[in-house]
């Protein structure tokens, strides 16, 4: 097997990063060569297919610093066959790149990522690979990492799985009805009396990256509400009011809403992307209305209007979506990206009573 093109280069991940500071830390050539050495290979009996389900699991070791899953046709063991699926995790740099090799070249490395760099040196993983029609998904440890699409070869064409620079992996390749198959239990979403309500006991102590159901949903007259703080490093988030709340089989999304500092980010105002999948993406909306600032505590609402979705951020309007399926239909919130919720819950929209601190005598 070949690492890719520009092994050392550090690329930006699209979402959190384990720090907003990364110093290059070189592997050497003969880690590199070591680690390519190191491999496990099972070939798959049955061709993969929508359901498909690859766990593998492993311990990275402090002499092996970097080690790849492969998912791949043609010849594994001479090290020259197509890889429809490279998943290289690169521990030095804390950040993992995912590629495609076809006739000994590789494509555009894709670096994204949803949640903070989760590997550890002398730490067992667990990784769930779910294939789906038009891309892999990928889990660390129960939480949905990244996506990757089908390029060329496809992954549905694979004949073969391998580990590289893992002493201990272990793979098994079954079907799923859910994924990923390790995750931890839902959050729900409490209710407030009103917008400014104070924390009722019991709260969930939420963390970034997140589904929670919606026991309520969204009533009428009534709104989302999350406080949390943007990340300074500050690129985008993204907030889906679903109809179930999973990752996998894919839910229909009632409302995404899609805030991406990064585009032209010199300009004074961030772009919000509004749209809807029901079983596919509808038409988006765009609208550079945002005014965030990095590093700050926000708070983003959403309010069941009478015909549309009203989305605000620190009380200025940001944008407007009309029901492109009943309202009623939703049941469950995922919150992905550069804001870190504090505080989520249900409560009356603006017109509804103010909450208002007791006065000392």
């Amino acid at each position: 097997m070949v690492c890719c093109r520009n092994c050392g280069a550090f690329c930006r991940r699209l979402f959190c990063r384990q720090n907003d500071v990364n110093e290059e830390i070189p592997i050497s050539p003969i880690q590199l060569a070591e680690a390519r050495e190191v491999k496990f290979n099972q070939t798959l009996i049955d061709p993969l297919s929508i359901g498909s389900h690859i766990v593998c699991t492993g311990t990275p070791s402090e002499d092996l610093p970097w080690f790849a899953i492969n998912i791949g046709c043609g010849d594994a063991d001479s090290g020259r066959g197509d890889i429809a699926v490279h998943f290289n995790v690169r521990l030095p740099q804390c950040y993992v790149v995912r590629n495609t090799r076809r006739h000994d070249k590789w494509g555009v490395e894709e670096t994204t990522a949803y949640s903070k760099f989760p590997f550890k040196i002398d730490t067992l993983f667990t990784v769930e690979v779910l294939v789906d029609e038009k891309e892999t998904l990928w889990a660390v440890n129960g939480i949905h990492y990244c996506s990757y699409a089908h390029r060329n070869p496809s992954a549905l064409i694979a004949n073969w799985v391998q580990v590289t620079g893992v002493r201990d992996a272990t793979l098994n390749v079954l079907k799923t009805e859910l994924y990923p198959t390790l995750a931890p239990p839902l959050f729900e979403v409490p209710q407030r009396d009103c917008v400014n309500g104070p924390i009722k006991n019991g709260e969930p102590s939420w963390h970034s990256n997140i589904i929670a159901t919606l026991p309520i949903g969204i009533p009428e007259e009534h709104q989302l509400v999350i406080h949390g703080r943007l990340r300074p490093m500050l690129h985008s988030f993204v907030l889906d009011l679903m109809d179930n709340a999973r990752e996998w089989p894919r839910p229909n999304i009632l409302l995404h809403v899609n805030l991406r500092a990064h585009v032209d980010s010199q300009l004074d105002r961030q772009l919000v992307v509004l749209n809807a999948w029901l079983g596919d993406w509808g038409a988006e909306r765009r609208q550079r209305t945002a005014r965030l600032i990095p590093g700050s505590k926000s708070t983003v609402r959403i309010v069941r209007g009478s015909s549309e979705w009203m989305v605000y951020a620190n009380d200025l309007l940001i944008g407007e979506l009309e029901y492109r399926a009943s309202p009623f239909g939703v049941t469950a919130m995922r919150l992905r990206g550069d804001l870190y919720p504090e505080q989520i819950y249900i409560a009356p929209s603006s017109s509804s009573p103010v909450y208002e601190k007791p006065t000392s005598i």
